[in-house]
């Protein structure tokens, strides 16, 4: 399931979610300050940036959410049929260790500037209005159910 967790597995950090150990490196000031700021304010790289970095900050919920939406749609073609072979756990625990580095600030810098450069103006505008819903969630099980649907779309053109 190689980089299958980052298609757009864009981007924040704290807003009512709690971090668990592997991701110690969330920052919830940045985080309660990039929410303050809004979308249209915000470069391409910033708010996918804030997307992923609130999906690190919600991991434990994300990545089995994810997990499973990849295998209902079966996104990247396949991984259904990988999920009945291995099961989901086996599925889960290797998104997991994928997104280990995968949401790391470095990775997450280098996706977003990525789709930042391909992006398209339409799309642009849509990223930008999706993010902003989903970021306006409290709770990371609010946040995840809106966020999880944007991780299935092909941003770059």
């Amino acid at each position: 399931m190689k980089k299958t967790i980052v298609l757009l597995s864009i981007l924040i950090s704290g807003a009512g979610c709690v971090a668990d150990d592997t991701n110690a490196n969330v920052q919830p000031v940045a985080a309660e300050q990039a929410l303050q700021v809004p979308a249209a304010a915000m470069s391409t790289d910033q708010i996918c940036r804030s997307l992923m970095q609130r999906q690190r900050a919600c991991s434990a919920a994300f990545i089995p959410a994810l997990v499973a939406a990849r295998v209902a749609h079966d996104i990247p073609l396949g991984v259904a049929a990988q999920d009945g072979r291995v099961g989901r756990d086996a599925l889960v625990e290797e998104a997991f260790d994928e997104w280990a580095e995968d949401s790391k600030d470095a990775a997450i810098e280098a996706l977003c500037d990525d789709i930042a450069e391909a992006i398209s103006p339409p799309r642009d505008a849509e990223l930008r209005s999706s993010v902003s819903v989903c970021m306006a969630k409290a709770g990371c099980e609010a946040f995840v159910s809106c966020a999880v649907p944007l991780s299935l779309v092909h941003w770059k053109e």
